[in-house]
């Protein structure tokens, strides 16, 4: 499953596109990519100015920030660091 999976159906669920919601956000469409694709966390800002234009109350964050579902699960972020310190030990 794609990082932020439940995140990509809101913007559906609102008829928006991820560069909709960036600009709403008061982001760029390069810095909300990022954040999509697993590559840098959403700053606390960044998620407050999502929910924001995505209306998802604050008890909701877990759902669309955090990958609560898939405890244990790598992401593309813990893999990047896996291999960065495979690199350094070598």
């Amino acid at each position: 499953m794609r990082p932020f999976y439940n995140l990509r159906v809101r913007f559906a669920e609102c008829e928006m596109s991820q560069n909709e919601v960036a600009r709403r956000a008061g982001m760029a469409p390069s810095t909300m990519t990022a954040r999509m694709n697993g590559q840098q966390p959403f700053d606390a800002w960044q998620m407050d100015a999502i929910a924001n234009a995505l209306k998802i109350d604050r008890a909701d964050y877990g759902k669309y920030f955090f990958d609560i579902t898939h405890p244990g699960k790598k992401t593309a972020q813990d893999e990047r660091t896996s291999k960065t310190a495979r690199r350094a030990n070598t």
